[in-house]
């Protein structure tokens, strides 16, 4: 696979993916609401828990498999 295969399988799983949950950076509690989103700006979260507001939040990756 070429390096523009790689660009293009990346793209194709970013845009098909559903959204996963997002935690505060600083108290890691689940209560992370979007503020503001402004087309490509970037996102901005604030936690209900410790009052944290800006662009960063934690996701959850699923765990995949190793190939047995």
């Amino acid at each position: 696979m070429g390096p523009l295969q790689g660009i293009l399988e990346a793209l194709r799983k970013a845009r098909y993916s559903a959204p996963k949950p997002v935690f505060c950076p600083n108290c890691r509690s689940h209560r992370m609401r979007l503020v503001e989103s402004y087309g490509i700006l970037p996102r901005n979260y604030r936690c209900e828990d410790c009052g944290y507001q800006g662009p960063l939040a934690l996701e959850l990756e699923p765990e995949e498999e190793e190939p047995r």
